[in-house]
């Protein structure tokens, strides 16, 4: 009897090893990667050497552009929502569907318009060196966020596969 005890504890045992190891296993792993949501734009500036005059400017020009980008961002968010409402009904409307896809797309073009406007009015204060480090960091962005894409997409066909 004590035999059988002993064998049910250490099967009870293995079987909460087992299970502690596989949550682990089964967390996102992180590559060592900086998201492009951390990397600030104050991160980002800092190795351009700015004057004060600078660092004045481009606050307030990233600060109007928050204030013009954001309520254009909610809005995408909320017509994503209806879209995602209108495609659970059992009859969806495809012609409010399409209007709202296109009306997220002028939204986005908006914002990325200016994003750009943004990206012009701090390089005009820069000199030609920061200009030089600031066009730079943003091609590595760039490639950071391609990257990272890729390596989003490969993973999640590696979580689907069959």
């Amino acid at each position: 009897m004590k035999r059988i005890d002993n064998h049910f504890k250490l099967l009870v045992a293995i079987i909460v090893v087992l299970g502690l190891s596989l949550s682990v296993m089964a967390q996102p792993q992180t590559r060592g990667h900086m998201s492009h949501r951390s990397m600030t734009v104050k991160s980002g500036l800092q190795l351009l050497d700015l004057t004060e005059e600078q660092k004045d400017q481009i606050k307030e020009i990233h600060l109007a552009h928050m204030k013009d980008v954001q309520p254009l961002k909610d809005e995408v968010k909320i017509d994503r929502v209806k879209v995602d409402v209108l495609l659970k009904r059992d009859d969806p409307d495809m012609k409010e569907i399409v209007s709202l896809v296109e009306a997220n797309g002028k939204l986005l073009t908006q914002i990325q318009v200016k994003s750009i406007e943004q990206k012009i009015s701090v390089r005009s204060l820069l000199t030609d060196e920061q200009k030089i480090i600031y066009d730079a960091r943003g091609e590595r962005i760039r490639e950071h966020r391609a990257m990272a894409v890729h390596y989003r997409h490969r993973r999640t066909a590696e979580r689907t596969r069959f």
